[in-house]
């Protein structure tokens, strides 16, 4: 036995001279698998097994015209208050951003980016009341709202 393998072996008992076990490779292998697998849950899109009409809805969840009607106007409110919100946490960024504390600002952004999402999904679902029509895509919601806009005459800048 040589002087290398004689330190070697002494070492071995002193220190673990496996590097995966250093590193904890195994769970490192097992956290990367778990969160591939929700990233990939998270953009995956779901699709219905049994598409059904606007009318079938409102008959299978028994509802009528003034009942869609509330429930568009209580769409449309929460829209408006999230807005708000939206722009209250603006506005707490931009002062935040004024006093230095950058971190406060990126939470602060963020938190009105999800404001904003949310008074989104809720302007959709007003809007899908509306329209009477179920799975309206980002197309159909955009094409819309540049119609309603030009029968106001506002300018589209």
């Amino acid at each position: 036995m040589g002087f290398w393998s004689k330190t070697t072996k002494l070492m071995g008992h002193i220190v673990d001279l496996r590097v995966d076990r250093w590193l904890d490779l195994e769970t490192i292998k097992h956290s990367s698998a778990y969160f591939g697998s929700r990233i990939r849950h998270l953009f995956r899109i779901e699709v219905s097994t049994h598409p059904e009409s606007f009318e079938e809805a409102t008959q299978r969840l028994d509802l009528n015209a003034q009942e869609l009607a509330k429930q568009a106007k209580r769409y449309l409110l929460a829209s408006y208050i999230f807005v708000g919100v939206a722009f209250c946490f603006f506005i707490y960024a931009g002062i935040l951003a004024y006093l230095g504390s950058w971190m406060g600002t990126c939470m602060a952004f963020c938190l009105m980016l999800y404001a904003v999402s949310v008074a989104f999904r809720f302007h959709f679902w007003h809007f899908q009341i509306t329209q009477q029509k179920l799975g309206c895509t980002l197309q159909d919601y955009r094409a819309q709202w540049f119609k309603t806009q030009l029968k106001k005459g506002t300018p589209l800048a």
